[in-house]
C-alpha cells in the first residue's frame, strides 16, 4: 500500500534531483568564470565613460544635432515606406520558409515512434526508415543553421553583388537570416507538443497526413504566427543594418548622414525610424494578443 512504495519514492526523489542540481551549479559557476574572463580579456576601462574628454565630445555632438532638420521629411516618408516594405517581404520569406523547414527539422515528427509514426511503417524496413528520417532531420537543421549563421549584412552584400542595389537584396538577406532563426524556434514548438491527443487520433485509425493536418498543424500554427510577428518587429530594426551596406531604406540615408556629419538630419531620421518601429511593435503586439 502506501507505506513501502511511497517511502521509497520520497527517499529516491532527492537523489534523482542531484544530477540536475549539480549540472545547474556547474553551469552557473562556469558562466561567472566566463564573464570575469571576458571583462579581463577585453581590458574594459570604464573610467573613460566619465572622463572630461568624453563629456566634451558628447556635448559637442548634442549641440550639433539640435534642433533636428525637418527639410527632408518628404524623403523620409518615402524611405519609411521602403523600410516597411522590406521588412514585410523579408518576414514573408522567413515565415513561409521557416514553417516549411521546421517540421522536417523537428526530431520527433518523422522519426520512428514520433508524432506521425508511433509505430514502424510496415512497407519500409526499420533500418532504411531510421536512416531516411535521420538524413531529413540533419539536412533540414543544417540549412537552418547555415541561414542564421551568416549575418544579415553578409547576405545583403552577396545579393547586392548578384542582383542590384535596392530594397529587394536587403529583403532577401533579412528573410534568409530570419528563416534560420524562425525555423529553429518553430521546430522546438513541434518537439514540445503533447503526444497524447495525436496518439488518440492514430488509435482511431487516422493516417499520418491526417494526424499532421488535424493534430499537429492546428496546435503549432498559432505559435508560429506569434513568432513571425515578434521577429517582424526585430526585422524592422535590422533593416537599418542592411541599409548601411547599400540595401536601401532609412539605413542608406543614415549612412549618408553619418559620412557627412549631418547630425541634425541624423536625429530626424532616427526619430522617424523609432516611430516606425513603435508602430510595427504595436501592430505585432495587438495581433499576438488575439492569437492567445
Amino acid at each position: 500500500g502506501w507505506g513501502v512504495g511511497n517511502r521509497q519514492a520520497i527517499v529516491a526523489s532527492p537523489r534523482s534531483r542531484l544530477p540536475s542540481l549539480s549540472l545547474v551549479t556547474l553551469s552557473g559557476i562556469g558562466t561567472v568564470i566566463l564573464i570575469i574572463f571576458s571583462f579581463w580579456y577585453v581590458r574594459a576601462d570604464f573610467s573613460k565613460l566619465w572622463s572630461p574628454r568624453t563629456g566634451q565630445l558628447l556635448s559637442a555632438i548634442v549641440r550639433a544635432a539640435f534642433p533636428p532638420d525637418s527639410s527632408q521629411i518628404n524623403q523620409l516618408f518615402t524611405l519609411s515606406q521602403q523600410t516597411l516594405a522590406m521588412s514585410i517581404v523579408a518576414m514573408t520569406i522567413a515565415g513561409l520558409g521557416g514553417i516549411f523547414l521546421s517540421f522536417p527539422a523537428a526530431t520527433n515528427l518523422l522519426s520512428p515512434g514520433g508524432l506521425l509514426y508511433p509505430e514502424q511503417p510496415h512497407h519500409l524496413p526499420s533500418k532504411i526508415f531510421n536512416l531516411k528520417s535521420l538524413i531529413v532531420v540533419v539536412l533540414s537543421r543544417f540549412v537552418l543553421l547555415f541561414a542564421r549563421a551568416i549575418p544579415e549584412p553578409i547576405w545583403a552584400l552577396i545579393f547586392l553583388f548578384v542582383l542590384f542595389p535596392g530594397i529587394l537584396p536587403g529583403a532577401i538577406a533579412l528573410g534568409l537570416h530570419n528563416l534560420g532563426i524562425l525555423g529553429r524556434l518553430m521546430a522546438e514548438v513541434t518537439e514540445n507538443l503533447d503526444r497524447r491527443p495525436l496518439r488518440s487520433l492514430t488509435a482511431l485509425g487516422a493516417t499520418a497526413p491526417s494526424v499532421f493536418l488535424y493534430g499537429v498543424l492546428p496546435r503549432t500554427l498559432p505559435r508560429f504566427l506569434a513568432y513571425i510577428l515578434y521577429r517582424w518587429e526585430v526585422c524592422t530594426r535590422a533593416t537599418v543594418i542592411v541599409g548601411l551596406v547599400g540595401a536601401g531604406g532609412l539605413g542608406r540615408l543614415l549612412t549618408e548622414q553619418l559620412s557627412s556629419f549631418d547630425y541634425r538630419g541624423l536625429v530626424t531620421t532616427l526619430i522617424v525610424f523609432i516611430s516606425l518601429t513603435f508602430i510595427v511593435d504595436l501592430i505585432s503586439a495587438s495581433v499576438r494578443r488575439t492569437l492567445r
